[in-house]
């Protein structure tokens, strides 16, 4: 016998997203590598079941031998008795374990395809209703591209990120936010290019698929959120070759707030996740060597263990039952007519009781106990039957018919009233308990729905605060990275500024030795003449010496600068 069918599935499909998940954690290499034995994944989970239906079935008996199965119990057998010749009978059964294991997957996979299917739906109406984008700086990344693979690149009112989906060109969606931030535009574009280059989008759908056909497997849910996060880190690889790395991390610091729909590939990232795209970011090298071949082998790997797998059928060694003894036939019924048909006998009466009698002088003999239970009255001592001609009415007043009863001692009037009245003492204060436990359990309903939202609140919190202090610790260090930058432009102009002090020191030294000659001292003289400034010989000796002290000066300050760039660097 072969195990339940959605048993084996869930089996299977274990062994499949495992194995991936595995696989992409211990590869190393670049994103892009990884993401590729997700994607091989997901296709061969979407191909267990045709690869059961179609292949060969490779049975395998290694479950411990049993009895066969127990045939199923019905809700009613019967069988209505002949008339006129006509036998009915019929019964009712149990649906099968397995029949209502197909009914409840059924459902599931609905549910999850119907809410993917709405949200490709929500996305075609927002792509109708979005307006095109005419900014130059938007649209210059796709100028670059050939005019059949630019896809549509339109602004909604209605997203709220950035985000990209659709098959080759595809449509990327804009929202007015970042569409009023043009600084963002180049790292904005080249993430959703990337995305559109990879067609993520199409193996989005199919991972998609894959959990409506596994949503039973919580390992198939975890395949599909991997995928989603490693694509990530593919196009922000793919993004940073051609943008500044700083420039991209601050553009996801601005876009962690956004929630994109799960129908499409978005830039934005949650708080939980941001911290770690940065870091990669700022620390991927600028370009890392592919692995082609691993990749391969690894895939073809897969393949070759997932092919026989969706093919084996796991089965018990059953014992075979023994034959069952034929029945011996059952002599035929006569036929019998309508109207003779028997009629069913009558019920047979009550019988009579023992003793009738009325106490209209006793006044416990109308007295009952409205709900606790009777306590067991003591057994009636039989007297002697009194002859019909006898006295109708006995010594004590009552009357009898047949037999005789004895009448009931006060004291067991009175021990019957207080076993009912501990009664119902007993059952007051079981009344008390059972309210007191009602509103305890409704007091600790309530301070666990206080508890939840409590702690649904820490955690928007936490997430808040984490995402604020990453952008902050993210705005520091570039921050940090623009003063190192001011600071080496600073030493730059200082040296510069040195060299130029000591160019003019030169200079000043050279006119303060010219000065010194009598025939330069001469033509200077004629020349601020000329001009029509008047210039005396001992004016230009006094200025020689001068002209030397400040030119020492000005060395002496150009060392000076020159040692502060140095003690700054």
């Amino acid at each position: 016998m072969a195990i339940d069918p959605f048993a084996a599935l869930f089996v299977k499909s274990a062994i499949v997203a495992l194995a991936g998940l595995a696989a992409s954690s211990l590869f190393g290499g670049r994103a892009s590598d990884r993401v590729d034995i997700l994607r091989a994944s997901v296709c061969l989970l979407l191909a267990l079941p045709l690869i059961s239906l179609l292949a060969p079935a490779l049975t395998l008996h290694w479950l411990p031998a049993g009895p066969p199965p127990p045939a199923p119990t019905p809700l009613w057998t019967g069988e209505v008795r002949p008339v006129a010749g006509l036998a009915v009978s019929g019964s009712l059964w149990w649906p099968s374990i397995s029949a209502v294991a197909a009914m409840v997957w059924v459902v599931g996979a609905l549910v999850i395809a119907g809410r993917f299917a709405a949200g490709i739906w929500t996305l075609g109406r927002w792509t109708r209703e979005a307006s095109p984008v005419s900014c130059p700086v938007w649209t210059g990344p796709l100028e670059r591209l050939e005019r059949a693979r630019r896809p549509r690149l339109l602004s909604s009112a209605q997203v709220s990120g950035p985000l990209s989906w659709g098959l080759s060109p595809g449509v990327v969606l804009i929202d007015r936010a970042s569409l009023r931030r043009p600084q963002t535009a180049s790292a904005v574009m080249a993430h959703e290019l990337a995305h559109l280059r990879r067609r993520d989008w199409l193996f989005l759908v199919l991972s998609r698929l894959a959990v409506a056909l596994f949503w039973f497997n919580p390992l198939v849910w975890r395949l599909h959120a991997t995928l989603v996060a490693r694509s990530e880190d593919a196009a922000d690889a793919a993004a940073i070759a051609s943008v500044d790395r700083h420039d991209y991390a601050r553009t996801l610091v601005g876009l962690a707030a956004g929630s994109p729909p799960a129908a499409s590939a978005a830039m934005a990232a949650d708080a939980r996740s941001l911290k770690k795209r940065i870091a990669t970011i700022m620390t991927a090298p600028a370009r890392s060597p592919r692995r082609p071949l691993a990749t391969l082998l690894t895939i073809a790997a897969m393949a070759a263990v997932a092919t026989p797998l969706a093919a084996l059928e796991i089965a018990a060694c059953m014992s075979p039952a023994p034959p069952a003894p034929p029945a011996s036939p059952a002599p035929p019924a006569p036929p019998v007519a309508l109207s003779e048909v028997p009629a069913p006998p009558a019920p047979p009466a009550p019988p009579a009781p023992l003793a009738t009698w009325a106490a209209p002088a006793a006044p416990m003999a109308t007295w009952a106990a409205p709900a606790a239970p009777v306590p067991p009255v003591p057994p009636v001592a039989p007297v002697a039957p009194v002859a019909p001609s006898a006295s109708p009415a006995g010594q004590d007043g009552h009357v009898y018919t047949t037999h005789s009863v004895r009448k009931a001692s006060p004291e067991e009037v009175a021990a019957a009233r207080v076993a009912m009245d501990e009664a119902d003492a007993a059952r007051r204060e079981a009344d008390r308990m059972r309210a007191g436990a009602d509103r305890a359990r409704q007091a600790a309903d309530r301070s666990r729905v206080e508890a939840d939202a409590g702690r649904i609140a820490a955690e928007r919190g936490r997430t808040a605060a984490m995402a604020a202090a990453e952008g902050a610790r993210v705005a520091a260090r570039q921050a940090q990275a623009e003063a190192r930058v001011q600071m080496a432009n600073v030493r730059v102009q200082m040296r510069r500024g040195a060299d130029e002090m000591k160019r003019g020191a030169q200079q000043m030294r050279g006119e303060s030795v010219r000065l010194r000659d009598a025939a330069y001292r001469a033509r200077q003289i004629e020349a601020a003449r000329r001009q029509g400034n008047t210039v005396t010989d001992a004016e230009l000796r006094a200025l020689s010496p001068r002209l030397a002290i400040q030119a020492a000066e000005m060395d002496r300050q150009a060392a000076q600068m020159l040692a502060e760039a140095a003690q700054q660097g």
